[in-house]
Order: structure tokens, then C-alpha cells, then sequence
């Protein structure tokens, strides 16, 4: 699996190019539409072709690097995918609970979850009260992976750890003033 930031930046700059092309041409047209002068200068048909082309050009941009988004092969084939590990998790009165063998224990906890590289780990959600955020996030604060869970449902989330380091946990969903201090440092670490 490509690292997300990778593929961030990949896809940051080749849409950036796509819509600055997009729209220096788009501005070319709205110039020579509205430059006074006899004779039209720009044909329709022109305008139209090159309309078609930014969408062909739009969509086989999406579709080439659409796979290379880390989640998109994990989500399309979650119901095939057998995890090494279930982490089972509850969120209740903006606080976030582990569950490990019936025991309900708040984090964070005095080790971080060891994770082997390469492991597929399926997280399993739970708010009893309102509606949180999962995420998980490097050192440099880029995110790795986000779900909203919502609550009295049980939200899982499939991921496979293909980079050693240790994560945080945060609500990445505004749930009032006290979900803004849902943040537990070192909460994996994957070697």
C-alpha cells in the first residue's frame, strides 16, 4: 500500500495542474468571446470540443490514480478481508474506552497497541451518546485514517499498516467544546 501523503501530494499537484489548465483556457475563451470584433472568434463547435476533452481528460485522470488512494482496494474488498486483529472500542462522555476481553478500560492506557508492520487490523467503534470521529495520525500530524462513528451503531473501519511509527487518536468530529481535547498521544505503535 502507497503511504496517503504520498499520494496527497501526487494528487494535489496533478490536479492543481488540471484546474489551472482548466481554467486558463476557460478564461482564454471568456476573452475572445468578449473582445468586440465582427467576425465571431471562437466557433461553438470549438468550445465544445474542448469542453469534452477537460471532462475525458478529468475522468481518466480519476480513474488512473484512484487506485493508487490507500483505502479505495481495503474498502472495496472489506467484506473479503479477514483481519489479523479486531480492536474493539468504545466512545462515551467524549472520552474513548478499549475493550479487551469484556473489560472496559479508558484511554489512554500505559503502553500503546503493538502492531506489527504488514498487520490488517479491523477497528470496531462504538458511542453510546453522540456522534465522534476516529482518526488516526502520524507524528506530523498528516492523517492516516478517519471515520465518523456514529452513535448506537458499530462502525468499523478496515486498515493495513504498511508503516512503522506510533500514532495518535483523535475525534476528527465536532461533537461540542470537550471533543477538541479527545486526543490520545502514542495510542499505536506499529513495529
Amino acid at each position: 500500500m502507497v503511504n496517503s501523503d504520498l499520494v496527497a501530494t501526487g494528487l494535489i499537484a496533478a490536479y492543481t495542474i488540471y484546474s489551472l489548465v482548466a481554467i486558463g483556457l476557460f478564461g482564454w475563451f471568456a476573452y475572445r468571446i468578449t473582445k468586440p470584433t465582427k467576425t465571431p472568434v471562437v466557433k461553438p463547435v470549438l468550445f465544445y470540443s474542448f469542453t469534452t476533452l477537460l471532462v475525458i481528460i478529468g475522468v481518466s485522470l480519476h480513474l488512473t490514480t484512484m487506485h493508487t488512494i490507500p483505502w479505495v482496494k481495503l474498502e472495496m474488498d472489506a467484506s473479503k478481508i479477514n483481519p489479523d486483529r479486531l480492536i474493539k472500542m468504545e466512545v462515551d462522555s467524549f472520552k474513548f474506552y478499549i475493550l479487551t476481553d469484556s473489560i472496559r478500560q479508558e484511554l489512554p492506557v500505559a503502553e500503546p497497541i503493538k502492531i506489527k508492520e504488514g498487520e490488517t487490523v479491523m477497528f470496531d467503534v462504538y458511542s453510546k451518546d453522540l456522534t465522534y470521529g476516529f482518526g488516526l495520525f502520524r507524528p506530523n500530524n498528516t492523517m492516516v485514517l478517519q471515520m465518523q462513528v456514529l452513535p448506537l451503531y458499530n462502525n468499523k473501519i478496515i486498515w493495513e499498516f504498511n508503516e512503522k511509527g506510533t500514532f495518535t487518536l483523535r475525534s476528527t468530529e465536532f461533537a461540542g467544546p470537550k471533543s477538541t481535547r479527545m486526543i490520545i498521544p502514542n495510542f499505536i505503535t506499529v513495529e
